[in-house]
């Protein structure tokens, strides 16, 4: 299991509390912490790349996450999609 750099009594207090919440707050939670991760993502690839747009570093890391071919067809979709 990772540990990272949480002490064990910390990391036991947190699991209490996150034990005590409900399914729909851990939902909430956990889509909360994923588009920080994504904010996070998007902003590095910007600042490592400064001549990208905002939505040419999401595709850059929408590529990394889901690999070229699914990001790709997931664009395509999308396309199909705002064409209509």
């Amino acid at each position: 299991m990772f540990r990272g750099d949480t002490d064990d009594k910390a990391r036991a207090v947190q699991l209490d509390i996150l034990r005590r919440l409900g399914p729909s707050e851990r939902v909430r939670i956990a889509a909360e912490m994923s588009e920080d991760l994504r904010r996070i993502a998007i902003e590095e690839e910007m600042r490592r790349h400064p001549e990208l747009s905002a939505a040419e570093a999401r595709q850059a890391v929408l590529d990394r996450i889901w690999g070229p071919e699914l990001a790709a067809a997931v664009r395509r979709a999308r396309a199909g999609r705002n064409g209509q």
